[in-house]
């Protein structure tokens, strides 16, 4: 099965506009920016403790070394209710560097 993979590169969002028709579907610019985040962190193998300011979102393995926790205690907390997970397009998990700063926060 051959699935057709779009170059999210070359999509242009005007100022104010959160979605755009491209190829004929419509593509919000938060799936955009996770799919650009998530390329980002595992083709460049990037390190967690010094993230760039511009990668908002972070795959669970990135997610739990980023808090120093392992990946089976990050879907504990997740399962308690104490940390949220967006789904990407293809069901994997990511996870918002925000909720993860706040949940660094509170939890120390």
């Amino acid at each position: 099965m051959n699935k057709n993979k779009t170059d999210f590169n070359g999509i242009y969002f005007p100022e104010g506009v959160r979605s755009v028709y491209f190829d004929g579907k419509r593509i919000k610019k938060e799936d955009i920016q996770i799919e650009r985040c998530y390329n980002e962190l595992v083709n460049n193998q990037i390190d967690c403790n010094n993230l760039p300011d511009h990668i908002k979102y972070l795959p669970r393995k990135q997610a739990a070394n980023y808090l120093g926790l392992s990946e089976s205690t990050l879907i504990r907390y997740h399962e308690k209710g104490k940390l949220k997970w967006i789904t990407r397009r293809n069901r994997t998990p990511i996870y918002s560097r925000e909720s993860l700063d706040a949940f660094n926060q509170k939890n120390n």
